[in-house]
């Protein structure tokens, strides 16, 4: 715990209200009309009527936005239960021709709904796991503490479960 004492403007005095209240302490910086609540403002702020004209702004015509990063397109739900399940004996039989990618360009869908559609098997997830575990054991120590830190921050993503 920190030994500082509370800036005067903090401490209740004879005239503090008794109850609770907000107190409005902002950082020392010029006043701008983007951070002063108007709850703040007095009746006559002229900041008000900043307020009220970039509320009525009218929104960026489309035209004016950057162009998208893909081109939008229109989902298709082609697949039928006899497509699912060929795409599981295909995936069965031989995991290391047909992997996700493979049956995603085959089937004409993502990657994702393959991975929803049909898991890789025990032996095939070993195998991954056995050859992602050969790359690590090549890193140094600078790559190791970094991936590390990374699963560390990773897993703080989540909320106040995390870090």
């Amino acid at each position: 715990m920190l030994r500082i004492h509370p800036h005067p403007s903090m401490i209740l005095n004879a005239n503090s209200p008794r109850t609770d209240h907000i107190v409005y302490n902002p950082p020392s910086s010029a006043p701008t009309p983007l951070i002063t609540p108007t709850l703040f403002l007095p009746k006559d702020d002229p900041r008000r009527r900043l307020f009220a004209a970039a509320a009525a702004a009218p929104p960026k015509p489309a035209n004016q936005l950057p162009p998208p990063l893909r081109e939008p397109y229109e989902k298709s739900y082609h697949l039928t239960l006899a497509d699912c399940k060929r795409m599981r004996s295909l995936r069965n039989t031989d995991p290391g021709r047909w992997h996700r990618t493979a049956l995603a360009k085959e089937f004409n869908c993502s990657s994702l709904f393959v991975g929803m559609v049909c898991q890789a098997s025990e032996e095939r997830l070993a195998q991954m796991a056995f050859r992602a575990e050969k790359v690590k054991s090549r890193w140094g120590p600078k790559r190791t503490i970094a991936r590390e830190d990374r699963q560390k921050r990773r897993a703080g993503w989540g909320g106040a479960d995390g870090l």
